[in-house]
Formats: structure tokens, sequence, C-alpha cells
């Protein structure tokens, strides 16, 4: 008797399903690849050899290999954007949730060092870091502006400065290692925190009330995919 299809099987044909399935294998192989070595380091032969597919394969989904970066770029971007959603769910401060968006990044260094280490490298090459890669962190820094929450000259100046603290961050800890308690947003993390809201223009007693508020992101969707 035949197993009983499970309802998303009604969604997508078994030849879309199978497509999707070895996209994402090409896309899971380029991600080790390039945060292993860079984007420009690394050849198709490579991938496909990683993957265990045929050349001919590769093309049938990607026409390149900037094209298949610029795939990586946003399924990463759309992974870790999700994961700082979920993880401000309920959390009506601007600041705070800013705050603990980049105690996030940096927890995934802990969490999971290959893509932690494609993110500061897509980041670090200036790939997806414009208005269109991070409407999160947008929309935070936007309503807190509004509010006078935070105090910066632009908007612009503000996204800089959270993008290129966070991917300092990110690229510090890979080199030197991330310890427990970055799981936990203390240590090096809180420290970032710290000078990240100073920064914003968030006084010192709002700071210490933002940090003293528990950090725990065991919970979130992007761990239950067994990574480590």
């Amino acid at each position: 008797m035949a197993a009983k299809r499970l309802p998303e099987d009604r969604t997508m044909e078994p030849g879309s399903r199978r497509r999707e399935r070895m996209r994402l294998v090409l896309v899971e192989a380029a991600t080790r690849l390039f945060a292993q070595q860079g984007v420009d380091a690394t050849t198709i032969d490579e991938i496909v050899d990683l993957a265990g597919v045929a050349k001919g394969t590769f093309y049938n989904y990607f026409t390149d290999r900037a094209d298949i970066a610029l795939a990586v770029a946003s399924a990463l971007r759309h992974e870790f954007n999700q994961g700082v959603a979920e993880l401000n769910e309920g959390i009506d401060d601007p600041a705070e949730r800013v705050a603990r968006g980049v105690r996030f990044f940096l927890y995934l260094v802990a969490r999971d060092p290959v893509r932690a280490r494609m993110l500061a490298r897509i980041y670090q090459g200036g790939i997806e870091i414009g208005r269109s890669g991070n409407q999160h962190l947008l929309g935070d820094l936007r309503e807190g502006v509004e509010i006078g929450r935070l105090q910066v000259p632009s908007l612009d100046v503000a996204v800089h400065l959270v993008v290129a603290l966070g991917t300092a961050g990110m690229s510090h800890l890979l080199e030197k290692g991330a310890g427990p308690e970055i799981l936990r947003g203390e240590g090096y993390a809180r420290d970032v925190a710290v000078v990240l809201l100073q920064g914003l223009g968030v006084h010192q007693a709002e700071i210490e009330r933002i940090l003293a508020r528990p950090f725990d992101a065991s919970h979130l969707t992007i761990n239950k995919g067994g990574r480590s």
C-alpha cells in the first residue's frame, strides 16, 4: 500500500521538488567553498565535485560563478534575517531589536561557523550591504529615529555602523574563536552591543537595561537543521 502523501507534496510536482533539491545541493556546496577560500578562488569544477554532480548539471541552474554567488548571498540573507525577525518577536523597543540582531550574528559564529564565515565574506565584499538586503534593520533604525530612541546623523550612517561593527565582530570571533558565552549574547557579544548602542545615541542607563534582558536564540528555527 502506498504511503499517504504529506500536504506539501500537493504543492509541488515531483520534478520541481527534485530540481529544488539539486539547486540546494549546489548552493550548499558553493557556500562551504566560498566560506573556506572566497568566491574568486573557487571554481565551478570544485563546486560540482563537492556537490557530487556533473558539470553540465551546474549550468541547468546557474549561468556562472557570479550567479551562484548571488544565490548563496540571497539564501543566507533570507535565512539570517528570518532568524533575527523570529528572535525579536514581541520586542517593542527598536534599539533593543538592533542590539539583539547584532548579537545574533555573533551567535552564528559559535552555532554555524561555515555560514557565519560566508556571511562575513559577503558583507566584507560589499554584496547585499545596501538597503535591499537589510530591510529589518532599516525598519528598526528608522523607527528608532522617528520616536527619538536613536540619535544618529543619518539612516545611512546608522546602517553602516551596524553592518561594519557586526562584520568586524564576526571576523574577530572567526579568527579568535567563539566561546559558549557568545551563544548567550555575553562576553565579546555584549561588548559589541554596548559600543553599538552608544554609537546610536542610547543613554548608558538604557543600554544596561536593554542588555539585562535575557538573550536566548537556542529555540529558533535556524537551529533545527542539525548544523554545528
